[in-house]
């Protein structure tokens, strides 16, 4: 699998995150204390863009209909949302990262 290098807005400092579009995508990265995390950038219970929701622990919250998602693992913690997130595996290689997207 090809991996793609994140051209980020600007840097992203511990609890901040940004939408991106990688080879058509969009992706969620965020930098958390725990290290970097990329997740699809939409809800999976109403599509809603996630980019602007806030994020509590390792959690996203979608204040749509309260669905909640680990970071980690995309899966659903609350809320209606039933289906995980995509996660895609992140990188960060002297000092760029790196993105390789799942299936």
């Amino acid at each position: 699998m090809t991996w793609h290098r994140v051209a980020l807005p600007a840097p992203l400092r511990p609890g901040e995150k940004a939408a991106v579009e990688i080879a058509g995508r969009e992706v969620l990265v965020a930098r958390l204390e725990q290290g970097f995390f990329a997740v699809s950038n939409r809800c999976t219970h109403a599509a809603w863009p996630l980019a602007g929701e806030p994020i509590e622990g390792l959690e996203i919250v979608c204040t749509l209909h309260g669905a909640r998602f680990d970071l980690r693992d995309g899966c659903p913690t609350a809320g209606p949302a039933r289906k995980p997130l995509a996660v895609h595996p992140i990188e960060l290689r002297e000092g760029e990262l790196f993105v390789r997207l799942s299936t």
